[in-house]
């Protein structure tokens, strides 16, 4: 008996000593603790459709076109008095002009001669065709044959020259033109902007109403 007892208060004293050795548990968590925690939702598991919000654009009313500034101020000390507007400036495209002329060559003749060279062989068709030499921007050194708003008589003085064996070419001039107008915002008085169209046709008769994007109106320098 007192074997046995010795033995069961080994095996208690080696169990005592094993539970002491063991490293704490945390704490156990529960479903409903989860403070801190992010939670990751699929979106095929929102039930409610999302609501896309759209920004519309901001619209003005833009009156004019006119052709100078002076016009607009004039109008606008005349009849915005009080009123919130602003100035706003365009750049309108005119009809293209069409130039012919004869570029110098890297080798023959440049300048004076290459000037008196095309009017000799112009001359000698028979041709009337002015012709002089530019001096100085980016077409320095060039013998013009005439800038054209119509394209057809560009390309007749084109295919005169040309069939002379001279290296004529024929360009393409872009131009613009500076165009301003009162900028109104959309919820001003609509009679009143009615009325002033009236006044600034008088002023410049192309002038109107119309609706731009306000984001999209250049100030003027």
């Amino acid at each position: 008996m007192r074997r046995l007892a010795l033995v069961l208060l080994m095996l208690n004293l080696l169990y005592a000593l094993w539970a002491a050795l063991q490293p704490a548990s945390g704490p156990v968590e529960t479903a409903g603790d989860r403070s801190g925690v992010e939670t990751l939702v699929l979106m095929s598991e929102i039930e409610r459709p999302l609501s896309i919000i759209e920004r519309q654009p901001e619209l003005c009313i833009a009156l004019g076109p006119f052709s100078d500034e002076s016009s607009l101020r004039a109008l606008a000390s005349e009849q915005l008095q009080g009123r919130d507007w602003r100035a706003g400036v365009e750049a309108e495209p005119l009809v293209p002009l069409y130039r012919v002329l004869v570029p110098p060559a890297e080798t023959g003749p440049a300048g004076a001669a290459l000037l008196t060279s095309v009017r000799s062989a112009i001359e000698g068709a028979g041709l009337d065709i002015d012709t002089y030499l530019v001096v100085g921007g980016d077409l320095d050194g060039v013998v013009s044959l005439g800038l054209f708003a119509d394209r057809d008589n560009a390309s007749n003085v084109y295919e005169q020259v040309s069939g002379l064996g001279a290296a004529v070419e024929m360009q393409v001039e872009n131009r613009t033109r500076r165009v301003y107008f009162i900028v109104f915002q959309n919820d001003e008085d609509s009679d009143f902007i009615q009325e002033s169209a009236e006044i600034a046709q008088g002023i410049d008769a192309g002038a109107g109403i119309t609706e731009k994007l306000c984001e999209m109106i250049a100030l003027p320098d």
